[in-house]
């Protein structure tokens, strides 16, 4: 995967990766004081193609950028 979201489903326990294509790269890269709002977008446009919700039913614990898994927290 070259960027997205690793991260544990909290239901399953199961591993989950989800490929973030770049629009939602920078959603989830945000920093700055729109953060909440920039998941909350993430989230959306995550489940509309079908994907797991990430707010609430998953445990991030990696960004992938670029191939580099970095610790999320």
């Amino acid at each position: 995967m070259i960027n997205g979201i690793i991260g544990t489903h909290l239901a399953t326990g199961q591993e989950v990766e989800l490929p973030l294509n770049g629009k939602e790269m920078q959603l989830a890269l945000d920093k700055g004081a729109e953060l909440n709002e920039s998941w909350t977008l993430l989230n959306r446009m995550v489940r509309a193609r079908g994907e797991v919700s990430i707010i609430g039913e998953v445990e991030v614990d990696f960004l992938v950028v670029n191939g580099v898994k970095r610790s999320f927290h």
